[in-house]
This record gives structure tokens, C-alpha cells and sequence, in this order.
């Protein structure tokens, strides 16, 4: 019983990226089952035409001709038929395949754009567009050609099996005995490939993060002189994926053939009996004319098994890899559905941040009064932005809590919470389009008076108004039209643009020069009134111009009450 068990999942296993699709059509499974439908009509009436034919034969044989015209409009008949039906088939197909699609990235999307910073931060950016383009693809072509070729096989062998049965039994049972082996053939088929297809969409991933990579560190790559390195390393690694798309190209050459060879084998058992019995029986030739037509019939949709079961490997690859982001369960919830405090002040108690083993913050504790100017200073890697991404929950402690107005910001909606507190990270991402789209970002509610506004306290309003098409010129990907200083007040404007409650700037005025920063400030703190600035900087001037400044030491965060020792730490740009 357990080796039927097993048998059934195999050849179930086939199907399952057909299950999988159809979550992705609801509302549309109609579809569907006029394509069942239209795939039967279709493959009865081509199937027939086989039948017709060999009865004209045998009106020919015994010189009746008066029934051959009609027949002959008949196969015209059926013809036309089978057309319209393989159309509605193919486009019922190709429609479905579409809409599942469809339905699929938006979900994936959807999904990736909840997911939380760690989930990004173990999963590479060429890996996640793999899985939203190929792996999706790959499941829409199976679909599709799940529609427009396999339920028509099936259709065939179901007809040709009752049209052989009524030419002769024994044609049926020649047909019969090829179905189990054609079975057999496509799991060991399946077996072998599964792995091969696997190895495809892993370095899939890897060649698309590293094309990522060398196009947008070009610079750098020239710079270095690394070409021919960087060309070593992606060619290494379309060496390995040209040779897994050969083994299985190497696999389908085999299979492939197999299949339509044991129906031919088949067809010749029937041509050797049929011949047979019509010698010794003087039976109609017709019959056996008619079943060698239907066998040829059968032959290409049949071997179409092997392709299928190709597919379907590559499909079933695609869903695990989609399925580990669909069902991962690092995802946050952005509802907005309340309110945020009336208070801006910040408090930061006992908080206790790991990374992996080693404990970076340890009994933190900081207030940060409302509508204050601080600044957190320390040596490279001691925590700083873990502790200001605590504020927006872009990170959570392992231990503590962190407070605005009194109320944990666990208790706050997250979309709410993230409307109030801007934040602009040391990783500047400048999207392709205009300069007021990058300011907007896609939120509503933001006009052009408030984006032009935004640029003048970031100080970018005075470059943007010598471009020739100002707030509608169009920069380069990644911004790469922009230098340092420019792209980090362009994020300035972006993040003050909503006027928000708290504002956080984690060391995004490194490229530009002293005495703009303190104009930025300034502008900040004069125009977005009640403000809460929390500044990350290791800069002497951005530290002189707060109010106060925090040091983190040994995982813990001390007040200096007077920046000059810095000098005994070591830390701070002291020019």
C-alpha cells in the first residue's frame, strides 16, 4: 500500500505547481473549465476525422462513392470545429497564465515590501529579483502550457483509447499498454532533473547579484582595474549554469525520444495485427487505416509527457524559492489605524542589542527631551545606528523598551509610528525620475509648494533652480548624476518634506561642507517647529551645534558635558 501511496505522490507531484496556480484565479477558474471543455471538443473532433477517413476507404474498396461527399464535408465540419475549440483552448490558456502572473508578483511584492530589515539582510537583492521574475515566469509557463497542451493529451488519450475500442479491442489494449510505461518513463525522467533545476535557480540568484554588483560598482571596478577579475567570476559562474541547462538538455534529448518511440512500437504492433486479421479475416481495411491515423494522431501530444514533466521540475524549483518568501514570516504590520503621541520626547531603557553572538549595546539608557537637538557620536561600529533604528522599529532589542510620549512604541501602529519619524540612513537611495518624485517618494498629499520648501531647508533648492528643468529633471539611476553632497540633502528634503514629529539623520551630512551643515540645521530646526533631531555624526561642528551629545562607550551611552574631551577619547573631526 505504501509503494501505491508513493507511486500516486510522484505522478501527483507533477501537478502540484497546477494547484499551487490556482489560489492565484480565483474568480477565474471558469476559465478553466471552458478550456476543459474546448480541449474536448477539439480532441474529438480531430480524432474522428481518422475514422471518417477509413470508412471512406472502405466505401472505396466496395465502390460505394455516394456517401463520400458527405463524408468529406463532414471532416470539413470537423475541422473547423477542432480550430475554434484549439483557439478558445490556447487563448483561455495564455489568459489564465496572465492573470495568475499577475496575481503572483503582487502578492510577492506585497509581501516583500512587509518583510522586516533582517530578512533583507540575509537574502541578496539579485536573489529576491530572481525569485519575483524567473521563478515566477517559470510557474506561468508551466500553467500555460499546462492548459494549451497537457489537458489536450489527456483529452487524446482518453478518445483514443474509446475510438480504438470501437474500431477493435485489441487496438485499444496495444494503446493501453504504452500508458503505464509512458509513466514510469516520466518519473525517472522527473528524478533525475529535480536537482539540476535547483542548482538552475540558485545560480540564477548568484549571476544576477553579481551582474548587480559590477553594474553598479563600475566605478570602482575601473578604478581598481578589476575587469578582467570581475569577468573571471561572472563567466564561473555562467559556466556552472550553462552546464546544468546542459546535463538537462542532455536528460530531455533521451526522454523524449523514448516516448514517442514506444507509441510507435505500439502503432506497429497494431499495423502487424491489423495487416493480420485483414489477410486472414478479409475484415475492412478501413478500421486498421483509421487506427494507424489515430496513433500518428497521438504520437506529438504524447511526447509532449517529457516536456511536461520538464515544466514541471521547473516550476516546482520556482514555487519552493517563492514559497520561502511568501512564507517567511519575518513581516511587519503597517496598519495606521491610530494615533501618535502628543509628546516627542524619546526614552531609551535598559535596552540590550545583539549581533549574531556579540552584544553590541548593553543597559542603554538615554532621554531625549521633546523638541531637542541631540547628537550621538562614537567609534565605528559601536552601535549608533542599531540604537536610532530602534526609534522607527526598523530594528527591535532583544531586551528594553523604547518610549515616545510615554507609550512604547510597540503600542504605536506602525504605519503611524513611520509617518511620524523620518529617518534618513547612511545609504543614500536616489530612485530614476525626477527630482520631485525622489523628494515625494510616492506618498500623497504632498504638493509643490511643500517640496520646494523641503529643498530650501535641506539647502538643495539653490542647485535644483539652475538646472534647466528644475524640480522636473530627470536623474540618473541610483542619482549617479548627483555628487555625495547633493544626493544626501535630496534624502534630507525627502525626509522633512512630511513635516515629521521626530527627525533622524544618521550621518547624512558627511559629504557636505561645515558651514552648510550648520545652515541645514538651523534651517531645520527654525522652520519644523517642536522638532525632536536625533543626529548620528563623528563631526566636530555637528556635535558643537547640538545640545547635547551622547558618546557610546562599551555598549552604553554616556552625556559629555563638554565636547572639547573628546580629545581623550579619540573620537570626532576635530578640523
Amino acid at each position: 500500500m505504501s509503494k501505491n501511496n508513493n507511486f500516486l505522490v510522484k505522478v501527483t507531484g507533477v501537478l502540484q505547481p497546477l494547484i499551487f496556480s490556482l489560489n492565484y484565479l480565483k474568480g477565474r477558474r471558469w476559465i478553466i473549465y471552458l478550456i476543459i471543455f474546448a480541449a474536448a471538443i477539439s480532441t474529438a473532433t480531430r480524432l474522428y476525422v481518422p475514422i471518417v477517413i477509413g470508412r471512406i476507404i472502405d466505401d472505396l474498396e466496395a465502390k460505394s462513392f455516394n456517401s463520400i461527399l458527405p463524408a468529406v464535408l463532414l471532416i470539413m465540419i470537423l475541422a473547423v470545429v477542432s480550430a475554434i475549440s484549439t483557439f478558445i483552448t490556447n487563448f483561455g490558456a495564455q489568459y489564465s497564465s496572465q492573470i495568475y502572473a499577475y496575481n503572483l508578483r503582487k502578492r510577492l511584492v506585497n509581501s516583500l515590501s512587509k518583510k522586516k530589515v533582517e530578512f533583507f539582510q540575509g537574502n541578496t537583492s539579485g536573489d529576491l529579483l530572481s525569485r519575483t521574475t524567473m521563478d515566477v515566469d517559470a510557474t506561468r509557463n508551466f500553467l500555460m502550457n499546462t492548459l494549451s497542451q497537457l489537458i489536450p493529451t489527456i483529452m487524446i488519450i482518453l478518445f483514443a483509447v474509446a475510438y480504438l475500442f470501437i474500431l477493435n479491442p485489441f487496438y485499444s489494449l496495444f494503446f493501453l499498454f504504452t500508458v503505464p510505461v509512458l509513466i514510469y518513463i516520466g518519473i525517472i525522467f522527473q528524478r533525475k532533473q529535480r536537482k539540476h533545476w535547483m542548482n538552475i535557480r540558485k545560480q540564477y540568484g548568484e549571476m544576477t547579484e553579481r551582474l548587480q554588483e559590477d553594474i553598479a560598482g563600475q566605478r570602482t571596478v575601473r578604478t581598481y582595474s578589476l575587469e578582467d577579475s570581475q569577468i573571471e567570476k561572472f563567466q564561473n559562474i555562467t559556466d556552472s549554469y550553462f552546464q546544468e541547462y546542459m546535463d538537462i538538455a542532455y536528460l530531455r534529448g533521451f526522454y523524449n525520444n523514448i516516448m514517442p518511440f514506444i507509441i510507435s512500437v505500439a502503432a506497429t504492433g497494431v499495423i502487424l495485427y491489423g495487416g493480420y486479421t485483414s489477410i486472414i479475416a478479409h475484415s475492412q481495411v478501413g478500421n486498421l487505416v483509421a487506427a494507424v491515423n489515430i496513433f500518428n494522431l497521438v504520437t506529438f501530444p504524447v511526447s509532449f509527457l517529457g516536456r511536461l514533466i520538464v515544466w514541471s521540475e521547473n516550476a516546482r524549483a520556482g514555487i519552493g524559492r517563492i514559497n520561502e518568501v511568501l512564507n517567511n514570516p519575518k513581516e511587519e504590520d503597517l496598519s495606521s489605524n491610530g494615533n501618535f503621541p502628543e509628546s516627542n520626547d524619546i526614552e531609551l531603557r535598559n535596552i540590550n542589542i545583539k549581533k549574531g553572538k556579540r552584544e553590541i549595546i548593553k543597559n542603554l539608557d538615554m532621554k531625549i527631551p521633546s523638541g531637542s537637538f541631540i547628537c550621538i557620536t562614537g567609534e565605528t561600529g559601536c552601535g549608533k545606528s542599531s540604537i536610532v533604528n530602534l526609534i522607527p522599529r526598523l530594528e527591535d532589542p532583544q531586551e528594553g523598551e523604547v518610549l515616545i510620549g510615554g507609550v512604547n512604541v510597540k503600542d504605536i501602529p506602525l504605519g503611524t509610528l513611520r509617518k511620524n519619524v523620518s529617518i534618513v540612513p547612511q545609504e543614500i537611495n536616489i530612485l530614476s525620475g525626477t527630482i520631485e518624485e525622489n523628494i515625494i517618494f510616492g506618498r500623497t498629499g504632498i504638493t509643490h509648494e511643500d517640496v520646494v520648501n523641503a529643498a530650501k531647508i535641506a539647502r538643495i533648492d539653490d542647485f535644483i533652480s539652475t538646472l534647466k528643468d528644475g524640480y522636473d529633471t530627470i536623474i540618473g539611476e541610483r542619482g549617479l548624476t548627483l555628487s555625495g553632497g547633493q544626493r544626501q540633502r535630496m534624502a534630507i528634503a525627502r525626509a522633512i518634506v512630511t513635516m515629521p514629529s521626530i527627525l533622524i539623520l544618521d550621518d547624512v551630512t558627511s559629504s557636505v561642507d561645515p558651514e552648510t551643515e550648520l545652515n541645514i540645521f538651523s534651517e531645520i530646526v527654525s522652520n519644523v517647529r517642536g522638532i525632536t533631531v536625533v543626529l548620528v555624526s563623528l563631526r566636530y561642528s555637528a556635535m558643537k551645534y547640538s545640545g547635547e551629545t551622547y558618546i557610546i562607550r562599551d555598549g552604553r551611552a554616556e552625556l559629555l558635558e563638554n565636547i572639547e574631551s573628546l580629545d581623550i577619547f579619540g573620537y570626532g573631526d576635530t578640523q
